[in-house]
């Protein structure tokens, strides 16, 4: 059974591969866990110089999910590294890439990818090897064979560091991929003594495992209701959760489902506008005290107003709430952890959420857009020549 389905249900209904990613996640990370300490002085060796250079920019950059990595670990590394660290999307860099590359700026690029082959990951490296004269690279990839990988694998400028190999998803959506590189990236101002971080990885993973054992039933209850638009709301580091949540429902409701996502403050300023009665809203809430009550002020609001939307809340711990249709409670206690590493177990709920919508509206989860419209690994981006 997977996601409390047969694995012949499964397979009849072409979600047997997302399934198993999204249920896989708690054990990939453990993997991971073991690979990042075994590699622990090759990472160090590499990154420690380039970390001690003035003035150094790191960038973390991907496209889609890969780049909403970025966005969900850009704010913890800035703050635990001290450093100027900034998340650009390929797809930004690879159209205007003068607006982010600077010839004198020694610069750290931090590239994630499933596949490793998105033509605008590997057209970023090039022109950031074209455009800046002190320039590193750091790939963290899914695909050991992918073309970043391989292009880069000889060059003293460059370190790959390798996922688990399952993470390299075979469904079209990122599941267990995306939380591997995040996790990644949340480890990397804690590398040097990665032998401490065990019982974070330990604790991530048995708190997966039973949100995925109790929670899933009732998330394929909710996946039963009729709404076509969902939005998902995130502070602080949850506004990439909150950009990567919002991204599976699309992906795997092939578009039938409207998502947008933002963050709780930011939604006020036009885009509340898109509530109507068939409406789902989800709201991560922060376990930082401060950002936290930006949250519950949003969600009091929307609460009290009148109208047939659907309100879905994933809490940190044990909060008191009125009016909300859904709650959904960390278990164990996430107090003392940084916001950052509430992302891999939010994300899985969202996950399940757009795989059992995906079922409930007769699409095949595991390719979505069987028409060929939207890919696994983007096609038809054409690549010109930077002068």
């Amino acid at each position: 059974m997977l996601l409390r389905l047969s694995e012949e249900e499964l397979k009849e209904k072409k979600g047997y591969a997302t399934a198993k990613e999204i249920e896989q996640q708690p054990r990939v990370w453990r993997e991971l866990y073991d690979i990042l300490l075994k590699q622990k002085s090759k990472i160090v060796e590499f990154l420690n110089p380039i970390l001690s250079k003035k003035d150094l920019k790191i960038i973390l950059t991907g496209a889609g999910t890969s780049a909403f990595v970025g966005d969900s670990s850009e704010g913890y590394l800035r703050r635990k590294l001290k450093m100027d660290v900034e998340a650009i999307d390929t797809t930004d860099i690879v159209a205007a890439p003068q607006n982010f590359f600077f010839e004198d700026k020694p610069t750290l690029l931090i590239s994630h990818g499933r596949s490793g082959d998105s033509p605008e990951s590997l057209a970023t490296i090039e022109l950031a090897e074209k455009i800046i004269k002190d320039v590193y690279f750091l790939n963290i990839t899914c695909n050991r064979d992918g073309k970043m990988a391989k292009g880069t694998i000889d060059k003293k400028n460059c370190l790959n560091i390798f996922m688990p190999e399952e993470s390299n998803d075979d469904g079209f959506a990122m599941t267990s991929s995306f939380t591997s590189m995040l996790l990644t990236d949340l480890m990397l101002p804690h590398i040097e003594e990665i032998e401490n971080e065990k019982d974070i990885f330990e604790k991530l993973a048995d708190e997966a495992e039973r949100i995925i054992k109790e929670d899933s039933k009732i998330i394929e209850e909710i996946s039963k209701n009729n709404y076509d638009r969902l939005i998902y709301l995130g502070s602080g580091n949850l506004k990439g959760c909150a950009s990567e949540a919002a991204l599976k429902s699309l992906e795997l409701s092939h578009g039938d489902v409207n998502t947008n996502s933002n963050t709780p403050l930011g939604f006020r300023h036009g885009p509340k506008s898109a509530i109507n009665d068939t409406t789902l809203i989800g709201f991560f809430v922060s376990n930082n005290i401060y950002t936290q009550k930006y949250d519950l002020d949003l969600i009091d609001e929307i609460a009290n107003e009148p109208g047939k939307r659907k309100l879905m809340v994933f809490l940190p711990t044990n909060i008191s709430l009125y009016g909300i249709d859904y709650i959904f409670r960390l278990k164990q206690d996430f107090s003392k952890f940084e916001e950052a590493f509430l992302t891999p177990l939010y994300i899985i709920y969202a996950q399940m959420l757009g795989f059992y919508k995906s079922l409930n509206l007769g699409i095949t989860p595991d390719n979505p857009n069987p028409e060929g419209r939207v890919n696994r690994v983007v096609k038809g981006v054409t690549i010109y020549n930077y002068d």
